[in-house]
């Protein structure tokens, strides 16, 4: 049975219960309630589904007009009319199909109009193509493998995708991870078998960071599962399935050409949700080409993530938090990761401008606004250089406005009793409301996104009469060296007087993070980025180079330690293929430098850290790049200058005394 007000609708079957649940939920009109039994529920409420499989008879009140259609027959309905639906085989145009089965229905109050010639011919395969193409996916990384290649085949045949083949599929990941955080959209990585499980930590990585990303794993064919055959990941197989779902905001597997649509559907959906974050579709190779049965709705499924909205209070809590600010004494204004595909910088500074607010970020949150404006405290928290902190304990802050803020060990310096004694009235701006007074009290929760709050607050009126002095950046200063010794912090200075406006800095995990924040202040918006919390080794290593596919025409330069580099520097190969100006800084102290500060002074760090003796540039230069060696400081510049004019791919090899490689991670220092 179908419902529809266009008489050359054709009748449709449902292939299963969760195409009656996917009709229900993505229709805002039409279908009023659900009766089940004698007992009416609103439509879309999760107990009709628990019963539906139970049942062969349901009825669906209209909230429309329109014309049923059951079989030949045609039966006109008015709103509020019930409308009593079978089992399936009591439809002469379903008889295969099993009873019990319900048949969709669909309101006339958003007729498709559907031709005698039939609906268009779509596959599995066209469908996720189709859905990729919405959600603003460009770019596909990875390894190609045969469970995905009629998938692969048509990608590359689709002028909409870049195809880009790294060297391994960790690599692919991190290279999606950095170009959605540096262009603000998705990328896919491909992957089967070892190659699925080889992925996933850069997986582990994109979730723990909010960071949107889809991974696209290849299956056996559907009749092989659980049959031992080769490299079978599938849900009766290894069962990967079960890692991407901890990890990922959706995890499907497809098992069948009848839920294959909803499933990618719902897959796409978690994809343009807030807070962000990595889904996983399990594809089997043989469904790929599989013809999809009708959709039928006929209606998009994937939507976009809403990207300015308040909480449905949302001028009256605005108007709250100006009320606020501009009665606090001592304000200051927090700034997370949560801020950063927002692109709020500009804004956001203009506002604290007009309202004399200061502000820090986190350390996970560096790089979303400028640290060389006047109003900037630096970062609060880990490799902050404590202003941030004297103006929220010392002052002490009256009012703290936290935006896309996780208030994690980073933050509180691994919960320092400091906070404990917190004397400032905290507003919690989150899009997930969960987030609200896990480790800080809350006394304001404001269910938003930054750019929301942000577009919000700066429509309303606001002036601040408080006087407002903000200390200047700390700047540390160069040790002296033995001889020609390189520092770290020196080559951090004269990276920063060589780096030019329209560049993005990176880094790795490791020490090599500390000196980046203490050596090279933030200029613009969106020109650094850093990975603290989980920090993978050789995340940025990777992460550069799809930094660069983003933002065509401008140098990346990623700063890494030898360990990191050595761990992905393979990559530098796929820069080349791709011709991208990335540059690796590398300090080079043949050593696992936080390894060897964590246990210095308890024995000799070497059998624990030693990464040996390694010529980088060599090793650059044998992978198709441009290798420069600096060994002493009297060559440090020239070295940086060549390699930040370079037109392809360099790495920059810097001989680092392991001495000077031990910064002191404190406030202040």
């Amino acid at each position: 049975m179908f419902v529809s007000n266009v008489r050359d609708a054709q009748p449709f079957v449902a292939a299963d219960h969760s195409e009656v649940r996917l009709l229900v939920d993505r229709l805002n009109v039409g279908i009023a309630s659900v009766s089940l039994a004698h007992a009416t529920v609103a439509a879309g409420s999760e107990t009709v589904w628990h019963r539906l499989e139970n049942t062969d008879e349901i009825y669906f009140v209209l909230s429309g007009s329109g014309l049923v259609f059951v079989g030949s027959e045609t039966r006109a309905v008015g709103s509020g009319d019930t409308v009593p639906v079978r089992g399936a085989a009591e439809d002469p145009q379903s008889r295969s199909r099993p009873a019990g089965v319900p048949v969709c229905l669909r309101s006339g109050l958003r007729p498709r109009m559907r031709h005698a010639s039939g609906p268009a011919v779509t596959t599995v395969g066209d469908h996720l193509v189709n859905r990729m193409r919405e959600a603003g996916i460009a770019v596909l990384c990875g390894l190609p493998t045969s469970r995905l290649d009629s998938l692969l085949v048509r990608v590359a045949r689709d002028g909409d995708f870049k195809i880009v083949l790294t060297r391994h599929e960790g690599g692919a990941g991190y290279l999606a991870d950095g170009y959605a955080r540096a262009s603000g959209r998705p990328a896919a990585v491909f992957a089967a078998g070892p190659g699925a499980t080889n992925v996933v930590t850069a997986v582990a990585n994109a979730s723990v960071n909010q960071v949107p990303m889809l991974v696209l794993t290849g299956e056996v064919s559907v009749p092989e599962f659980g049959m031992h055959s080769q490299q079978d990941t599938s849900e009766d197989g290894l069962g990967l399935g079960a890692v991407f779902r901890r990890l990922c905001r959706s995890s499907v597997s497809i098992e069948s050409v009848a839920n294959a649509r909803s499933k990618i559907d719902r897959a796409f959906r978690a994809l343009a949700s807030i807070p962000s974050g990595p889904v996983h579709i399990g594809l089997p190779r043989d469904l790929v080409n599989e013809v999809l049965p009708v959709d039928p709705v006929g209606m998009g499924a994937t939507g976009r993530a809403a990207a300015a909205l308040l909480t449905s209070s949302g001028t009256e809590i605005a108007d709250a938090v100006i009320d606020r600010l501009q009665r606090s004494v001592a304000p200051m204004l927090l700034l997370g990761n949560g801020c950063r595909g927002d692109g709020i910088g500009a804004g956001i500074l203009a506002f604290c401008e007009k309202a004399g607010l200061p502000f820090a970020t986190t350390p996970n949150g560096r790089g979303v606004v400028a640290e060389t404006h006047p109003l900037s405290l630096g970062v609060l928290g880990l490799f902050g250089d404590g202003r941030a902190e004297d103006h929220l304990f010392g002052t002490p802050c009256d009012l703290l406005i936290a935006v896309g803020v996780s208030f994690d060990g980073l933050v509180t310096r691994s919960f320092s009793p400091r906070w404990s004694g917190l004397r400032a009235e905290v507003i919690h701006v989150d899009p997930d409301p969960a987030a609200f007074g896990r480790f800080v009290a809350t006394s304001l929760g404001v269910t938003a996104t930054a750019r929301g709050f942000v577009a919000s607050l700066s429509a309303r009126p606001v002036r601040s009469s408080r006087p407002v002095t903000v200390p200047a950046r700390v700047s540390l200063p160069v040790p002296p060296t033995r001889g020609d010794a390189i520092h770290p912090l020196a080559v951090m200075r004269e990276l920063d007087a060589l780096l030019a406006s329209n560049s993005t800095l990176c880094t790795d995990s490791g020490t090599c993070i500390y000196w980046a924040f203490r050596g090279i202040p933030v200029r613009a918006p969106g020109a650094f980025f850093a990975t603290v919390d989980f920090a993978p080794m050789g995340c940025g290593v990777a992460g550069a180079i799809g930094m660069a596919l983003a933002r065509p025409g401008e140098r990346v330069v990623c700063i890494a330690g030898d360990g990191a580099f050595l761990m992905h520097g393979t990559e530098v190969s796929t820069a080349v293929a791709q011709r991208l100006p990335v540059t690796w800084v590398v300090l080079n102290d043949g050593r696992l430098s936080a390894t060897t500060a964590v246990i210095r002074g308890r024995m000799d760090p070497s059998p624990l850290a030693s990464t040996g003796v390694n010529d980088l540039a060599a090793m650059a230069n044998a992978l198709g790049a441009q290798g420069i060696r600096v060994d002493n400081a009297a060559d440090l510049r020239a070295g940086l200058e060549k390699a930040l004019v370079a037109t392809g791919p360099c790495v920059v090899d810097i001989a680092i005394d392991p001495e000077l490689n031990t910064p002191e991670i404190g406030v202040g220092k």
